[in-house]
């Protein structure tokens, strides 16, 4: 269930942050040895500029296509560390502790999803998992 939310997200709220990544090709579109290309190049770029919260966002995205959930998580903490107004990094996070089982930290994700996030998409969907966590 998890994995559909995710490839939903992928396939609709963010496709801005998805495109021109790697070589080049949507991330979306891409085959695993092109997301590990990818997924290289954004570590590189990352050396050179360590606090641009859009190449963590998009290599968070990058690992999770390849099922890198552990990788995904530590680019969106960062993310988030760095922007904490930046709701996608929430949003990423709030799935991937709900899905590692980490209640309170999803909670505290989806709960600064819903404060920073202008998106109405974004905020429905935290509300939803919001109510959905208190309710376990």
């Amino acid at each position: 269930m998890r994995y559909l939310l995710i490839s939903l997200f992928l396939a609709g709220a963010a496709p801005a942050l998805a495109q021109n990544t790697g070589p080049g090709k949507d991330i979306r579109l891409q085959t695993p040895a092109e997301l590990r290309l990818t997924a290289t190049e954004l570590e590189q770029a990352l050396i050179l500029q360590p606090a641009n919260v859009d190449l963590h966002i998009k290599l968070g995205f990058t690992y999770t296509r390849l099922g890198k959930a552990d990788d995904a998580r530590r680019s969106f903490e960062t993310a988030a560390r760095l922007d904490p107004k930046k709701a996608i990094a929430h949003y990423m996070l709030g799935l991937i502790y709900e899905k590692k089982g980490l209640k309170d930290q999803a909670i505290a994700s989806w709960k600064a999803c819903l404060e920073t996030a202008a998106e109405p998409r974004l905020r429905d969907t935290a509300i939803k998992h919001l109510n959905n966590l208190s309710s376990k």
